[in-house]
């Protein structure tokens, strides 16, 4: 099965990964108070986060976070399935797949066991709502790229300032993700 992954399946995706992981887990995501298309854009309207980004803290202060956001991504990649798609049934890869890639439909693949993980697939530093007197998480935002994937692709950016893509003198690993990606099925 082919799937398209272009720009106007991403709200509508991240509208059913919120209520998904709002239904199978307690990681504090935004609640989705309403999502529709109008005039050709989809617009989604969720509760407002009160917090600050964990970008914002100081290093010590992350560590704190860490150790919380660690618990969320145990949980989060503990829900399997036996096929890459998302909630929406859709393949949408990481941007920085995407950014890569000329292509914009995707097959799903599929395994005879649960092999994938829930991946968030953008987690930085700046996607986490963090209450800045207390240091827990309120929330974990910008989940248009979350679906199932081999649980390497949920590459931990949240550990240093920046977007959620190698920078200059880190492993870059599309290569290995766009290998998976192309291949006809896992079984």
């Amino acid at each position: 099965m082919t799937t398209s992954s272009s720009k106007e399946v991403y709200d509508p995706n991240e509208a059913k990964v919120l209520q998904f992981i709002r239904r199978v887990s307690n990681i504090p995501v935004p609640k989705l108070c309403a999502a529709f298309e109008i005039d050709d854009s989809y617009l989604l309207f969720m509760e407002y986060i009160d917090g600050i980004s964990m970008s914002q803290l100081t290093d010590e202060q992350k560590e704190v976070v860490n150790v919380e956001l660690q618990q969320h991504l145990d949980v989060l990649h503990g829900i399997k399935s036996k096929s890459i798609a998302s909630p929406s049934g859709i393949v949408i890869p990481p941007y920085r797949v995407m950014r890569q890639s000329s292509k914009d439909a995707w097959s799903r693949l599929s395994s005879e066991t649960c092999d994938y993980v829930f991946c968030h697939n953008d987690l930085s530093q700046e996607n986490v709502i963090v209450d800045p007197e207390t240091l827990k998480i309120k929330a974990i935002i910008d989940w248009e790229y979350a679906e199932f994937f081999a649980a390497y692709f949920d590459y931990p950016f949240y550990k240093r300032l920046g977007p959620s893509m190698a920078l200059e003198g880190e492993r870059d690993d599309v290569p290995e993700l766009l290998q998976l990606l192309n291949s006809e099925s896992t079984n």
